[in-house]
């Protein structure tokens, strides 16, 4: 992991397993966002078709990672829509991403679908500059 920022996916033997790092605990959970919606959807080429941002709510990081992550399962099944980018903003009121949505249908699907994240094995770490997380996705 050389990058300041970014994701990869993890080997699990029934699950889907992602880990993501970044400087800080939004950007580390907006990577968390891109590697979920790039372990199932190949992205290269999606469309921008809106805008949405999440408010996140004041708490220890790895709640805010499962309140995301859920959060975005949960936006997929209802809107049909998943994020292609991901941006987190610090202001004076909190954690707030910036998520750009694409047509899930428009995309290839390479994996299986999440449908909720696991508490097990969930971590949310700070070692030196940088933060790392790992979740467990049951698909």
């Amino acid at each position: 992991m050389t990058a300041a920022a970014g994701h990869r996916p993890l080997p699990h033997t029934a699950d889907t397993r992602i880990q993501a790092w970044a400087p800080t605990v939004g950007e580390c959970i907006a990577q968390a966002v891109l590697g979920m919606a790039e372990s199932f959807l190949d992205l290269d080429g999606a469309a921008v078709i809106g805008e949405r941002d999440l408010d996140v709510e004041p708490g220890e990081p790895q709640d805010q990672l499962v309140a995301v992550l859920d959060e975005v399962i949960y936006l997929m099944d209802t809107t049909g829509q998943i994020p292609i980018r991901a941006e987190a903003e610090h202001g004076r009121h909190g954690l707030r991403l910036h998520l750009a949505m694409a047509d899930v249908t428009a995309v290839s699907q390479t994996g299986a679908v999440p449908k909720a994240v696991a508490l097990h094995q969930l971590t949310f770490e700070h070692h030196a500059d940088r933060w790392t997380c790992t979740a467990t996705l049951d698909v």
